[in-house]
C-alpha cells in the first residue's frame, strides 16, 4: 500500500513527508537541521549517480583537497551517506558492508566540516553529525510512511540497533520479533566497528 502525499510545490511535499516521519517515529528535529535535510534531498533527489559512488575514495580524496573544494566534496559525501544509510540501506548489502559504515564515514565527513575553521556552519555541521542516527531514522520512516512496510532487513534492524542505537531500526526489531530479541537490551551500549 502506497501512501501518497500531495502538495503544490517539491519543496511543501518534501516538508510534509519529513515532519509525517518526524511524528511516525516520535522524533523531533530543530529548524535549521531540518531546512537543511529537506533542502539536500531537493538536490540529490534525482542523483542517478548516488549508487555509483565509492564514498570512502570521495572521503580521503576530499580530506586532501583545496579548502573550498574540500568543503562542498566533505558535505557531498556526508551528504550521500546520510541519503544512503537513510532512504537506500539496502545498498549496503548491495555493496557487502554494514549501514553503519555509512554513518560513521558521513558523521566523519559532517565533523570535519565542522572542524574545518567555518565558524558561521562550524554549529550546523556539527549538529549533523551528532544527530545524524536520528535523521536517519526519520528518513527511514520516510520511507515507512509511503510504503507502510519495514526498510530494513531483520538482519539490518539487528546489526544497526547493536551499532549505533537506532530506535527507528529497534522499532524495527520489534514488528519483526513483536518483542526485544535476547541479547537486545535498551540500555546495551554500541560496539565500535
Amino acid at each position: 500500500m502506497c501512501n501518497l502525499i500531495l502538495n503544490p510545490t517539491a519543496l511543501a511535499q518534501w516538508h510534509t513527508l519529513f515532519t509525517e516521519a518526524q511524528a511516525y517515529c516520535s522524533s523531533r528535529i530543530e529548524e535549521e537541521i531540518e531546512s537543511y535535510v529537506i533542502f539536500m534531498l531537493m538536490r540529490h533527489v534525482n542523483d542517478a549517480q548516488l549508487a555509483n559512488h565509492v564514498l570512502a575514495v570521495d572521503y580521503l580524496a576530499a580530506a586532501q583537497d583545496s579548502h573550498h573544494s574540500k568543503f562542498n566534496r566533505l558535505r557531498d559525501v556526508g551528504d550521500n551517506c546520510l541519503l544512503v544509510a537513510g532512504l537506500f540501506p539496502q545498498r549496503a548489502d548491495k555493496k557487502l558492508v554494514r549501514i553503519s559504515y555509512f554513518v560513521n564515514l558521513g558523521q566523519g565527513a559532517y565533523h570535519m566540516l565542522a572542524d574545518s575553521g567555518e565558524q558561521a556552519l562550524a554549529a550546523l555541521f556539527q549538529h549533523l553529525a551528532e544527530q545524524f542516527v536520528q535523521l536517519m531514522d526519520i528518513l527511514q520512516a520516510m520511507r515507512c510512511v509511503i510504503h507502510d512496510i519495514p526498510t530494513l532487513t531483520p538482519l539490518q534492524a539487528a546489526e544497526l540497533w547493536s551499532d549505533t542505537r537506532s530506535q527507528q531500526a529497534l522499532s524495527q526489531l520489534k514488528q519483526y520479533t513483536h518483542n526485544i530479541p535476547t541479547g537486545f537490551s535498551e540500555e546495551h551500549k554500541p560496539t565500535a566497528h
